[in-house]
């Protein structure tokens, strides 16, 4: 899906919700009307694609606290990033039913002013190259999401003025009862898809069904595709020229020129592999891609990327796990972004005789949420993800899972 699919559909939302605005109260100015319902729509809709996975963006509110030098504030990140997609939805609400209307408008201003400035810094540095606006439903490109921003900006600002046009569907105790119940449903749901569960919607490239090596590539199509401009200058004459790569003097000619620099220039923009880190190591140092990419038998991935904060009460269960995987020949093994030291002390612990590999956090925390989390795959497949309060029996896998 592209943005501007994803306006459109937006749109068409809002377009009903107008529709049934009219129908029920006939507002004055229509164009106002459907500002007010697009801009509500959008927001209940980011907000939502984000309450699917919070802790996504908590780790990218956290990037930017690193960019900002304000990592003090990782401890409160989680807490942060539900509070944001509650008020995200809640307000989305209360400008369609334009409850509190001016505390609404004057909170909307706020977040868009914040986010304007977040993704225009993105856009003009480069840095935190993703402002997670939709989570990992569609990646935007700085530029674009600083221009969504300003276009969002644009349109509360004709809200604001024109806001005594604003008219609810309903009002009074429903419209009080509804943001409410609206607001305590979406840090129910948020909760319940990082405490209790995984995602229910997974939009990452590690989500079952997914083959984790066709990701790592992408096809010579969509590859960047550059002109390489030569500067030469002749020796005889002083003149400075530029050539193409296989245009550059050849022969005899060759000798009259000496290189001075080259000029890379894109001709088209490639397109980045959904997955580019994905590395694991063994205690040795080596690397096991390989091993866990192209392995024709089933591969049981834990993931912990940290040992610190692991629920230890979920090793039981994943010992014996492991115990029946490798009695049938299955690779088990935890990945951690841990130091060595920590791992053979945690592995003492919780009695784990199975290995562990080392990877990049980031890397880890993309794979599952849950910390620890199970995830199999076979010939690079994923073929099952778990949250460690919902892991399965050995049972219940070859009964459902290893066919």
């Amino acid at each position: 899906m592209t943005v501007y699919s994803l306006f459109g559909i937006i749109g068409a939302i809002a377009l009903v919700v107008t529709v049934i605005r009219y129908l029920v109260n006939k507002p004055e100015r229509l164009f106002v009307a459907y500002i007010q319902d697009f801009v509500g729509v959008f927001f209940i809709f980011s907000g939502v694609v984000k309450a699917i996975d919070p802790l996504g963006t908590a780790y990218k509110m956290m990037d930017y606290f690193n960019e900002f030098n304000l990592g003090f504030l990782e401890p409160y990140t989680v807490a942060f990033a539900v509070f944001m997609i509650v008020l995200e939805i809640a307000l989305g609400f209360a400008l369609i039913l334009n409850y509190a209307r001016n505390i609404t408008l004057f909170l909307y201003t706020g977040m868009i002013l914040f986010f304007t400035f977040l993704t225009g810094y993105t856009s003009y540095t480069g840095h935190v190259t993703d402002c997670g606006c939709f989570g990992d439903f569609l990646k935007l490109e700085p530029i674009v999401s600083f221009s969504k921003d300003i276009i969002l900006l644009v349109l509360i600002t004709i809200l604001i003025l024109q806001r005594r046009y604003l008219k609810g569907l309903f009002s009074g105790i429903l419209a009080t009862g509804t943001v409410v119940a609206v607001s305590a449903a979406s840090l129910l749901f948020c909760l319940y898809n990082f405490v209790w569960d995984i995602p229910v919607v997974d939009f990452r490239p590690y989500a079952v069904g997914k083959n984790i090596p066709e990701q790592m590539t992408v096809p010579d199509s969509l590859k960047e595709v550059k002109a390489y401009i030569f500067i030469m200058k002749n020796k005889a004459t002083g003149e400075v020229k530029e050539f193409s790569q296989d245009g550059r003097p050849k022969g005899d000619e060759k000798a009259n020129w000496e290189f001075v620099d080259r000029r890379d220039s894109i001709i088209k923009k490639g397109v980045d592999p959904k997955i580019n880190n994905f590395r694991l190591e063994d205690a040795d140092g080596n690397l096991m891609d390989e091993e866990v990419l192209y392995n024709p038998g089933y591969v049981f991935f834990v993931v912990a990327y940290d040992l610190k904060k692991t629920d230890k009460a979920a090793y039981e269960k994943l010992n014996a796990l492991a115990l029946q995987a490798e009695k049938d020949g299955y690779l088990f093994f935890v990945g951690t972004s841990a130091t060595r030291e920590d791992i053979e002390v945690f592995r003492h612990d919780v009695q784990a005789a199975y290995p562990f590999y080392t990877g990049d956090g980031t890397f880890l925390k993309t794979i599952n949420r849950s910390n620890p989390g199970l995830m199999i795959i076979k010939d690079g497949t994923v073929v099952g993800q778990w949250h460690h309060r919902h892991l399965p029996t050995y049972d219940e896998l070859k009964a459902n899972t290893l066919k």
